[in-house]
């Protein structure tokens, strides 16, 4: 008989009092639930309040009493899952932009770094070669334009060109750069 009146009270539309009764209960459970998944107490009052929302958009179908709780429980759980995940995920997004900009500044200063080897190593090339590799390799000049205004044979630059380039190899390949 007893089981048959719990339905009969179940049957129509909990009203809010009955929602509040239960609530005030069911708070404390989810919280106490939360607090086992979610490490910061501030999460864990997030995750209660988010279950006590939802238990309230679903108190027509709210079961009797006794599964109250247990339902309480799964929807705690379920919710503090689903904030560690993002959190996880929010976590990931944010070091791998640290990364990528921690690597490019990294990049960065390895790049100035090696144009300022090459300039140096570009110095250190006989005069003529240095100046022909700058204006053909840096500034894109054409071999016949270089000629023009060094007063040399474009033949005379293709080569002093191939040997300044060869030079910078070799030193490239002494230093393993």
């Amino acid at each position: 008989m007893f089981k048959f009146a719990v339905l009969i009270r179940y049957i129509g539309e909990m009203t809010q009092k009955e929602f509040e009764h239960i609530a005030i209960q069911m708070h404390s459970k989810a919280l106490h639930v939360a607090r086992i998944y979610v490490p910061l107490e501030a999460d864990a009052e997030d995750v209660a309040g988010d279950v006590m929302l939802k238990l309230w958009a679903m108190h027509e179908k709210v079961p009797p009493d006794d599964k109250v709780e247990h339902l309480v429980g799964i929807l705690t759980r379920n919710r503090a899952i689903d904030l560690l995940r993002t959190q996880k995920q929010e976590r990931s997004l944010n070091e791998s932009y640290e990364y990528l900009e921690e690597r490019n500044q990294h990049d960065e200063l390895e790049y100035k770094e090696l144009e300022q080897w090459l300039e140096r190593e570009i110095d250190r090339l006989p005069p003529t070669n240095a100046i022909i590799l700058r204006m053909r390799q840096l500034e894109h000049r054409e071999l016949e334009e270089i000629a023009s205004l060094l007063g040399i044979t474009k033949s005379s630059v293709s080569t002093l060109l191939a040997r300044a380039r060869r030079q910078l190899l070799e030193r490239i390949k002494q230093t393993k750069l």
